[in-house]
């Protein structure tokens, strides 16, 4: 006679969403919810609580609000999953996490680092002194929180859920698309832009996922990406300015090298840094047997 206790792991579910949560798209809906929901809520935080500038508390209750909407999303993130999976969310384990997040964010501001040197190797890019310091806190705040909303959207919801029904590759296409196609609609977009984010942000960023099955090397690699573009050499991090850099950059010479006004994340040399990468990624991950082969399967585990 089986034991109560495994009976009842293995009864039905009789409630609406036990019975609709091994379908791969109301998993995606459900987890996209959750995530707006803390989203919207943070925003009307901000609006109700946070002062305008110039107020003394505007800085700090901004970055106290930006770390606690990343803590909240990782939250919502980890509970939907227990929910809904049944699972323990093992993409964002803190255990072995923390030294991927330090990792990742080195690997980051090196890889902007090296666009940079290209650029001033070039005679296309000069520097001068910023604000310093001042306001750099904020900016990490905000690009962390950023790369925790993008990373848990793009590589732990669309990314993961896709792979699961249908394989690696198409995985990658459709968060790679769907990751340019969002960025498209930043101010100074160009079409080398597009394909830079696709190839970064999309491909390198889901194969840097693949490659550890843990979320926090790529908010890692995203963060640092982001903080050394805004706020260490001042440009613009996918046409947005950052208000505090230690660096003020001036980039001049054909768009295509130097990425206009979407920032150096736009140019070719980006692009062909990124290419190199993905391709060494790629063939570890192959070689690994990591890869998931193609097939399709609406209702998951």
């Amino acid at each position: 006679m089986e034991p109560a206790s495994i009976a009842a792991e293995h009864a039905p579910s009789h409630n609406l969403l036990g019975r609709v949560s091994h379908w791969a798209l109301i998993r995606i809906s459900v987890y996209i919810v959750a995530i707006a929901f803390v989203l919207l809520v943070t925003g009307i935080v901000s609006h109700k609580i946070i002062p305008l500038a110039p107020s003394t508390q505007h800085h700090d209750l901004l970055i106290l609000l930006n770390l606690l909407s990343a803590s909240a999303l990782v939250a919502i993130y980890s509970f939907v999953t227990r929910r809904l999976e049944r699972r323990a969310p093992t993409e964002l384990s803190l255990g072995s996490g923390y030294p991927l997040f330090l990792s990742g964010a080195a690997a980051g501001v090196a890889l902007m680092a090296l666009v940079y040197i290209v650029l001033w190797g070039l005679g296309l890019a000069t520097f001068a002194a910023a604000t310093g310091i001042d306001g750099l806190g904020g900016s990490l705040a905000v690009y962390f929180a950023a790369a925790i909303l993008e990373e848990l959207v793009f590589r732990a919801v669309i990314f993961r859920i896709v792979e699961q029904m249908a394989g690696t590759t198409l995985a990658i296409i459709v968060s790679a698309g769907l990751f340019a196609l969002l960025h498209g609609l930043n101010p100074g977009v160009t079409a080398t832009g597009i394909v830079s984010v696709a190839l970064a942000g999309g491909i390198t960023f889901a194969l840097l996922y693949v490659l550890t099955r843990n979320l926090w090397l790529v908010i890692g690699v995203h963060f640092g990406w982001n903080f050394a573009e805004g706020s260490l050499f001042g440009a613009q991090v996918s046409g947005s300015g950052a208000a505090h850099s230690l660096l003020r950059t001036s980039l001049t010479g054909p768009e295509l090298l130097t990425g206009g006004s979407f920032g150096p994340e736009g140019s070719i040399i980006t692009i062909a840094i990124y290419l190199l990468l993905a391709a060494a990624l790629t063939f570890k991950i192959a070689g690994d047997g990591a890869w998931r082969g193609r097939r399709l399967k609406l209702s998951l585990e």
